[in-house]
């Protein structure tokens, strides 16, 4: 079977990755293709943890928590399982990182209207572990990547950015 298109692009431009390099990230408006979002969003519905999670919110609105989280996703169907090394991604991680990365995890996020905000934080988690991969990789960039299949704004649950913080070392106060 012919690999389905998860990107509008297979790569992103120099301007983006200038951008990337000054703030510490980019941001794809309408990057999936229409099949990708939609077979995306099907995939995660049919989900039953999923289907679960929605349904006790609709019939317990205040009693349920606003947010489904698992980490480590490894049960990853295939639109989802294929944004992991689509050619945009591989590109974007061959251009910012270079030709030598590793995968850490992958993790899947549902929030519903009205979920808290996460923390203010530094995800680059290889930072002060004395694990010898981690030391050798300790400055090395971390890459973390989002999809909002149905858009998003600044401010939505996983999305707050500093620009620039990408360049200093987490320190108490911002991770403690």
């Amino acid at each position: 079977m012919e690999p389905r298109a998860r990107f509008r692009r297979e790569s992103p431009s120099a301007e983006e990755l200038a951008a990337f390099d000054r703030d510490g990230y980019i941001a794809f408006h309408d990057i999936l293709t229409d099949e990708c979002r939609t077979g995306l969003i099907d995939e995660i519905v049919e989900m039953m943890e999923v289907q679960n999670f929605l349904r006790d919110a609709e019939l317990e609105p205040d009693k349920q928590n606003k947010v489904y989280f698992v980490r480590p996703w490894n049960n990853r169907g295939s639109w989802s399982d294929g944004l992991i090394d689509a050619p945009l991604v591989t590109s974007l991680l061959q251009a910012t990182i270079g030709p030598d990365y590793h995968f850490c995890h992958s993790s899947f996020n549902v929030a519903l209207a009205g979920a808290d905000r996460v923390p203010l934080h530094q995800d680059h988690h290889h930072w002060f572990h004395m694990n010898p991969v981690n030391i050798e990789e300790r400055e090395k960039k971390y890459i973390q990547i989002l999809y909002y299949p149905n858009g998003f704004t600044q401010g939505d649950r996983s999305l707050s950015v500093i620009p620039g913080s990408h360049r200093v070392s987490p320190t108490p106060d911002v991770t403690p």
